[in-house]
């Protein structure tokens, strides 16, 4: 299991519709947002590469002026 957390940075008057965005990615949790725009957000996959490519997903969003890999965990299942 691969675990990465991410700050997404965004204006905030774009926030909310990002957030609606990025709640329909699969693995992919908010677990904050401040007021400036920033938010908070985990993915979970089983695979290295999905990971990557959902964190590179988040940039793609329309609003979205970064988002930045913070964290990461990865670890093989028993």
């Amino acid at each position: 299991m691969n675990i990465a957390g991410v700050v997404v940075h965004a204006r905030p008057e774009d926030a909310a519709l990002i957030q609606a965005e990025i709640s329909t990615m699969p693995g992919a949790e908010i677990h904050g947002v401040k007021e400036n725009g920033r938010i908070v957000v985990t993915v979970e996959d089983e695979d290295y590469k999905k990971t990557s490519d959902a964190v590179l997903n988040l940039h793609q969003i329309k609003g979205v002026l970064s988002a930045t890999l913070v964290y990461q965990h990865c670890e093989e299942d028993s």
